[in-house]
């Protein structure tokens, strides 16, 4: 039996975290899921050991079905898909980002200082890596100190720290520590004030602000 994952959330906060290593394991995420947490267990060891445990016991299980002829393994499929993107089959770019794990490199070909950021808050830019099916891929960068507006969710939202770190009411994030979200949990992430925080987030829908901002919005439009 696999010993419960360590998380990045104090004592008695909901494992959010153990859906997405559960699904990494079985090769049940979606792409950018996936690298999201490949990546978080290239940067930080604390859930190496409980996915190996797991991929341990998957593999006993597949040993114990019989079967006819080899099938193409679920990961496959997914590693292919994440990959169709990268420099696999062409040279690899000429300037590789230090802060970015390999699975997230493949993912856009290019450092972070040459993405085309986009206005995403006050402090905060964005450049989307995907949206479609339900889901959207995204690196956000946000100024020192700066918070962002009060939200919620409406569905799993997974952050992945890749460069300096930010706090909300559930703790402290670091490089390689991994926030899992859901419309549970209502909160203003903050910076660090020593250099902007840059993250890598995969979200179930759209943020839904709740703070005064967004009942002024839901007020002007009905919402």
């Amino acid at each position: 039996m696999s010993a419960p994952p360590k998380t990045t959330q104090p004592v008695g906060a909901p494992r959010r975290i153990e859906r997405l290593l559960d699904g990494y394991a079985r090769g049940a995420l979606d792409p950018y899921s996936h690298a999201l947490v490949e990546a978080h267990l290239i940067l930080s060891p604390e859930n190496r050991d409980y996915v190996r445990n797991i991929e341990a016991t998957i593999g006993e299980e597949l040993e114990a079905v019989p079967s006819t002829r080899p099938q193409r393994a679920a990961r496959d499929q997914v590693l292919a898909a994440i990959y169709a993107g990268g420099w696999y089959g062409r040279p690899r770019p000429p300037k590789i980002d230090p802060d970015l794990p390999e699975p997230l490199a493949r993912l856009v070909g290019a450092p972070l200082s040459d993405l085309k950021w986009r206005f995403a808050a006050p402090g905060a830019r964005e450049h989307r890596v995907f949206e479609g099916g339900g889901i959207s891929a995204s690196f956000i960068q946000v100024k020192p100190s700066r918070r962002l507006p009060q939200h919620t969710h409406c569905g799993i939202e997974a952050t992945l720290v890749i460069k300096g770190a930010f706090s909300d009411h559930l703790g402290r994030y670091r490089r390689g520590d991994v926030a899992v979200a859901d419309p549970s949990v209502d909160h203003s992430p903050i910076a660090d004030p020593d250099g902007p925080c840059v993250c890598f987030v995969v979200a179930e829908g759209p943020p839904r602000l709740t703070g005064p901002l967004g009942r002024l919005l839901q007020r002007v439009f009905g919402g």
